[in-house]
Formats: structure tokens, sequence, C-alpha cells
């Protein structure tokens, strides 16, 4: 499936199991701070994610906030993860922040969750 661009905004494409992962490209030429992915439903609401996955970190610099279900958080940046990193956690939202880059390598992610059946 071909990833769906939208200016400005996350790319989104859903993967093997739409209803359980989604595959997302944060697009660095656009400045951001504490962009919420739940907020922005690019991940579903309500849910509880258990696992990222870091595809590429590209060549950008960007924080990403990993939201717990009590409020608390712990926060990643791109000098401290590699391609490859997982991180297995229980989690409620992901938040990004970065200052608008051109030229560079966008960071892709895999998100995961559990399917309501």
């Amino acid at each position: 499936m071909k990833a769906k661009s939208l200016r400005g905004k996350l790319k989104v494409e859903a993967i093997t199991y739409p209803d359980r992962a989604k595959k997302i490209e944060l697009d660095l030429s656009q400045a951001r701070t504490d962009y919420s992915l739940v907020q922005h439903k690019q991940l579903p609401s309500d849910t509880t994610f258990y696992s990222l996955s870091i595809l590429k970190k590209g060549t950008g610099s960007w924080t990403m906030k990993m939201i717990f279900d009590d409020g608390s958080y712990v926060e990643y940046s791109s000098d401290e993860v590699d391609d490859g990193y997982v991180i297995e956690r229980r989690f409620v939202d992901l938040k990004f922040t970065n200052s608008a880059q051109t030229g560079v390598e966008n960071p892709k992610f895999i998100v995961d969750w559990f399917s309501s059946m």
C-alpha cells in the first residue's frame, strides 16, 4: 500500500495488520512541539500500545515522548536510538518535537497494539 502524504503532517501507512499496527514516517520539514499522534488521529484513541520499533532513525534531530496511562512519560532523542531499536512498554500516546529541517532523511517507526477482537 502506498503511503498517504499529508503536507506538513505525518505519513501513515497500514501494514500487514491494519487494526493492530501502523507504520509512521515523521516529516521533519515541518516544525512541531509535543505533536500527539493520538490527538491528531494518526493512532487510535482509547488504545494501549505495547511496542515501538524504529525502522530508521533518519539523519535529522527529533525527540519523542512515550506517554503512559498515568500521564507520566519517558523521552528519547534521535541521538539515543539506532535503526532497529525496539521499545517494549505499554503506552497510550507518542508525542514528537522537532525543528523544521530540510535535506534530512525522515525517521520511520512501527507502533503495535493488541486488537480488540
